[in-house]
């Protein structure tokens, strides 16, 4: 069985992974950015999860984290990071991923063409959250999200290396999106994409520079999830949400390296 910590694990789809991890017998620390809602949610689900303080955005609560796996275990076997920000969280509005959007238009085509006709009045009316830019987003909402969404995943890879070179066959999940695909980038919700482009950036290098020491590293898209982040009408469940990170940290045999979605290597 394997040592899991899994980042912003208290609720949606790291509530989800914390979960069927531990149930599927592994030993999973959930860290929280707030320790009591962290307890609160582990004990609704399994009682055996070890919860932690974990903000991915604080040095000394990284350190801190690390060393209670280190302290109890020795070593770690799997990192995940699926502590994150959406694009809600810098006034930028609700996230509908490209994906979304290709299947209300491929399902509902009627309904599309006439979304896409009212959106700039509903938008103007203030019924609905203006989209921001790449040319008019500021600075500061992308440092916002960058922050928690690509330098926390960073801070925390670079902490946990020393554990995870202990583990006979360690793993770094990135929890990534499609948005984040060069090849679907556009100009919506800039921050929120470039910060999932950057986590992509960050997976391909740490690939490159641990494959010599048998860590594997890769990122996933969960897909559009019904969650705080994703909204009710998300079309995908926690369960499909979290099915691929799950795999991930499971499979025996498992590349390095790749971007996954549904369990098969998608463009990055």
């Amino acid at each position: 069985m394997k040592i899991i910590l899994v980042t912003g694990g208290n609720r949606g789809i790291g509530l989800e992974i914390c979960r069927q991890l531990s149930d599927l017998g592994h030993t999973v620390i959930m860290g929280s950015r707030d320790l009591e809602n962290g307890e609160k949610a582990a004990l609704l689900i399994n009682k055996k999860i070890i919860v932690g303080q974990l903000d991915v955005t604080n040095d000394a609560s990284v350190g801190s984290m690390v060393g209670l796996v280190e302290g109890r275990f020795g070593k770690l076997d799997v990192l995940i990071n699926n502590a994150g920000l959406g694009a809600t969280h810098s006034g930028q509005g609700n996230i509908l991923s490209s994906g979304a959007k290709r299947a209300v238009d491929h399902h509902f085509p009627v309904a599309a063409k006439m979304i896409r006709k009212w959106m700039p009045s509903l938008r103007k009316a203030g019924i609905v959250a203006s989209v921001k830019s790449a040319g008019d987003v500021s600075f500061g909402e992308v440092k916002v999200i960058m922050e928690t969404n690509f330098y926390g995943p960073w801070r925390m890879i670079r902490s946990c290396i020393p554990l995870l070179r202990k583990s006979d066959d360690g793993r770094i999940i990135n929890m990534s999106s499609g948005m984040g695909g060069l090849n679907s980038l556009t100009g919506e919700y800039p921050a929120y994409s470039l910060s999932k482009s950057s986590l992509n950036a960050l997976t391909i290098m740490f690939s490159n520079e641990l494959k010599e020491t048998g860590i594997k590293v890769n990122a996933m898209c969960p897909g559009w999830v019904r969650t705080d982040m994703g909204g009710p009408n998300a079309p995908r469940t926690v369960n499909e949400g979290a099915d691929t990170a799950i795999w991930l940290a499971t499979e025996k045999e498992i590349t390095t390296g790749k971007f996954f979605r549904d369990r098969k290597v998608i463009n990055w």
